[in-house]
């Protein structure tokens, strides 16, 4: 026991060293500006979400750019991760702690990580997981040329949703999806941890088709994709380790320049 606790707090003393020494990259960067989106969650009639400006990464963070993590965080590999980090699935498409499985690409999204090294990676870029708002905010920021089409894609979406290949992930960059501001894949690769993945809703909430009805902001198809996206959220523990769920950071605005 005196063993795992030492271990543990090793890791938190490592992980506030490296978010402090780890800076962030313009490359893949993107600027969102401030603005306001609809939520599933109950709001203010008329009132929308007020989102502030942040950075958000062009891409999900990928399988390559994970290994340049564990290579100088080591606690943080399969091997040496407490099991209250990260449940058994932890990196299991990793052939050993530094090496990926033969089928494997690197420029896959790193899947099977759970929110805690999810943080601890953003941490170490001088950044952060993104908050649930900001996320939703960003995948909202979509272009449509009709209602027809936006709601083909939402019917897309929907479908997505119920079938993500948790096996098997195409490549960041490779769905197509780009939202107005130039970020890409928030829909079509995985689903992504958020700073806060679990509303203030309810305990237990179950993926059927009454909860979604009831969560549903609107009667859009786009909202009713949203609805499922929250509630597979709630399924999620920090420790959570599925084939499904990878991570892009965001950051706080830089500073003006004068």
């Amino acid at each position: 026991m005196l063993r795992n606790i030492i271990h543990i707090i090793l890791i938190c003393a490592a992980s506030l060293s490296a978010a402090a020494a780890g800076t962030a990259q313009n490359r893949g960067i993107i600027e969102i500006p401030a603005g306001s989106y609809h939520s599933v969650l109950p709001e203010v009639v008329g009132e929308p979400v007020q989102v502030a400006a942040f950075r958000l990464d062009e891409t999900a963070v990928t399988n390559a750019e994970f290994l340049e993590f564990l290579k100088v965080n080591p606690e943080w590999t399969r091997s040496e991760i407490p099991p209250v980090f990260a449940g058994s699935s932890y990196l299991e498409q990793w052939q050993d702690d530094l090496q990926l499985q033969d089928d494997r690409n690197g420029n896959e999204p790193v899947t099977r990580v759970s929110w805690f090294a999810a943080n601890a990676y953003c941490g170490w870029k001088g950044g952060r997981l993104p908050t649930l708002h900001e996320w939703e905010y960003a995948a909202q920021a979509m272009d449509f040329t009709s209602a027809k089409e936006a709601d083909r894609f939402s019917y897309e979406l929907i479908g997505w949703y119920s079938a993500v290949d948790a096996e098997k992930t195409g490549l960041t960059g490779s769905t197509g999806i780009e939202n107005r501001y130039g970020v890409k894949d928030l829909f079509g690769l995985v689903m992504e941890w958020v700073e806060d993945f679990k509303p203030p809703v309810g305990e237990d909430i179950s993926l059927d088709c009454g909860t979604v009805g009831r969560m549903k902001g609107d009667s859009s198809i786009y909202s009713y994709a949203m609805s499922i996206r929250f509630i597979t959220r709630m399924s999620f523990d920090p420790a959570s380790t599925t084939g499904m769920l990878g991570f892009r950071c965001a950051y706080d605005p830089l500073p003006p320049v004068n």
